[in-house]
């Protein structure tokens, strides 16, 4: 009954509405229509942004500044750090969006059921509570489904929401990986069956330590990269690297004067149509010896791997163009010519990639 009555409690908080004194702009229009190519700057709001010192005892908000004024997309945290504990201050969030016409999305914190919230909802679920593993995909169920409940009360409508899967210190996960795989996937069914889509937020070593080397390749991965000088180049560059659980990186995070900060990535924002990079370098002639921009844009067309695109022609760069004349049936100079180059690509248009920002957000 205790548990039961603390969660029509919580389920009351996100209804406050604008009573807490978070700062909102005026009315701003509908969010800007989104171009593909063009990177896109935001940040992520959760409890630590509400009014200082609201909250559960464990997880008391410091009162950090909201998103800046440039912010075009917001990702709005659901609970206050561990599940079944709501955003003490979700809805004002959600006006504080609306407000200022941004894209917005959600994410939530994802933790280990405790032993009164496993009896409560391990067996309430899809799956058998005679096993261990059903009664935890249950209660990752139910945690999934206590933070739907938040978003419909607080007025939260978005297509898509991130699992957050980290080492928690005040709500410890498991040692058994395992198990912390079977509530995980408790939560993404939940979601997916409410008509989310689901990326995982995560970094290498806490997703190791809580998963394990579980390979997701099929969802989304939003990466941090810290507190870092120069955060936003960064962060950009995060976006080209492999992710924690294998899937596409369509979010990079860091942290700048207490704010967390995100960047799009280009299969998020997508690129228009554009000329092939080598179509400039039509009319030079590029031999071993030669360095230079135009060699390295040789090279990468050449598909070397990133280690071998140095911008200096040298044997190798050499030996890969001769395998390309070979393949081709032209002939084995060695050098790169308007032949070479229009083989690789010169004179045509690479394709551009949509813009999928309304997969993840709404348009306020």
């Amino acid at each position: 009954m205790r548990l039961l009555a603390r969660l029509l409690l919580t389920l009351t908080v996100p209804a406050l509405g604008l009573s807490l004194g978070l700062p909102l702009a005026g009315p701003a229009g509908a969010a800007v229509a989104p171009t593909p190519g063009v990177r896109l700057t935001g940040g992520d709001i959760s409890w630590p942004n509400c009014p200082k010192g609201m909250g559960i005892p464990s997880r008391r908000s410091p009162g950090n500044p909201l998103p800046l004024a440039s912010a075009t997309f917001a990702v709005i945290g659901l609970t206050n750090g561990p599940g079944w504990f709501p955003n003490p201050c979700l809805a004002e969030h959600v006006a504080w969006a609306k407000s200022r016409g941004v894209w917005t999305a959600a994410y939530s914190m994802t933790t280990y059921p405790t032993a009164a919230q496993r009896s409560a909802y391990g067996a309430t679920g899809l799956w058998s509570a005679a096993t261990r593993g059903g009664r935890l995909r249950n209660a990752g169920y139910q945690q999934a489904l206590f933070n739907v409940a938040s978003m419909q009360t607080a007025g939260l409508d978005v297509p898509f929401v991130w699992v957050d899967v980290e080492p928690y210190p005040t709500h410890p996960w498991s040692r058994d990986l395992l198990a912390n795989r079977q509530v995980v996937r408790g939560v993404v069914r939940a979601y997916r069956d409410q008509g989310y889509g689901v990326g995982f937020y995560s970094y290498d070593n806490g997703w190791r330590a809580v998963v394990g080397s579980w390979r997701k390749p099929g969802f989304p991965a939003w990466v941090p990269v810290g507190p870092v000088s120069n955060g936003l180049a960064v962060a950009s560059r995060r976006c080209a690297s492999p992710s924690f659980s294998g899937g596409p990186v369509l979010l990079a995070q860091w942290v700048q004067d207490s704010r967390d900060r995100d960047v799009t990535c280009p299969l998020l924002h997508g690129r228009s149509d554009a000329p092939h990079p080598l179509t400039a370098l039509l009319g030079t002639t590029l031999r071993r010896g030669d360095s230079g921009p135009a060699v390295t844009a040789l090279q990468r067309a050449l598909r070397m791997r990133p280690k071998y695109v140095t911008g200096r022609f040298g044997l190798r760069t050499e030996r890969v163009l001769l395998a390309l004349q070979a393949s081709r049936g032209l002939p084995l100079t060695g050098v790169a010519t308007d032949v070479e180059l229009t083989a690789l690509g010169a004179g045509t248009v690479v394709p551009g990639l949509p813009n999928r920002l309304a997969d993840l957000f709404t348009p306020y």
